[in-house]
């Protein structure tokens, strides 16, 4: 009876990883088509709005913010912050390997998509220097795995509702100020931005789904 009632609770943990599959298909049909659109350059026109509206706002001191917001999404920061997961003994046999996971094999896709897309930056005002391909961007599509899932085990971790929802805000914040400041930056099109928080989703959840099945069948 034990084993039946075992195996009865795995198929119910499957049948519901299997609902939430679509978190990771959708995001990536999605990206799919944008990146047809971009090839095709049917979003040239719309990413030309995009980034005349943001120049609108350009000043030395809104410059020198968004320079500073654009570090925070950058790779040694983000090594940090896996590190700190790893190191802090809570962190570390809980959330320090998906997370890290989830950052590793968002700089690998990013990669290998930008070398297969091979698209071209923005030539414009670039106001830092880039030289690798540009879609999708490395800083969206990393920074939003990255966050996306820190703001999954927040609500699944912390019980204090303020706590939980002030952690969470600020993890949709930095998605959101990374990505805008690229695109002011002028190193990214918009598209850039929409394909990378598109792929970095899929691959939290797909991350995040893989981890919730290991840690059931270990039994904590």
């Amino acid at each position: 009876m034990p084993n039946e009632a075992k195996k009865t609770s795995t198929r119910g943990q499957n049948r519901k990883y299997g609902r939430n599959n679509w978190l990771i298909v959708v995001p990536v049909i999605l990206f799919v088509i944008l990146a047809v659109c971009v090839r095709a350059r049917l979003t040239v026109g719309l990413e030309g709005w995009a980034y005349s509206k943001t120049a609108e706002h350009m000043s030395p001191a809104m410059t020198s913010v968004v320079k500073g917001i654009t570090h925070i999404g950058d790779t040694a920061v983000v090594i940090l912050i896996c590190l700190t997961l790893i190191v802090i003994p809570k962190t570390r046999g809980t959330i320090a390997l998906p997370v890290s996971g989830a950052v590793i094999l968002s700089f690998v896709l990013n990669i290998a998509l930008k070398h297969v897309l091979a698209r071209e930056r923005p030539d414009i005002l670039r106001l830092i220097n880039e030289t690798s391909y540009s879609f999708p961007s490395g800083h969206a599509m990393i920074n939003s795995s990255l966050y996306i899932i820190l703001l999954l085990f927040i609500f699944k971790y912390i019980k204090n509702r303020w706590t939980k929802w002030i952690l969470a805000s600020v993890c949709a914040i930095l998605i959101i100020a990374i990505g805008f400041s690229r695109v002011y930056l002028g190193v990214h099109y918009a598209g850039d931005i929409l394909g990378g928080w598109m792929f970095g989703f899929a691959v939290s959840i797909f991350v995040y789904n893989v981890w919730k099945r290991r840690a059931f069948k270990s039994g904590r």
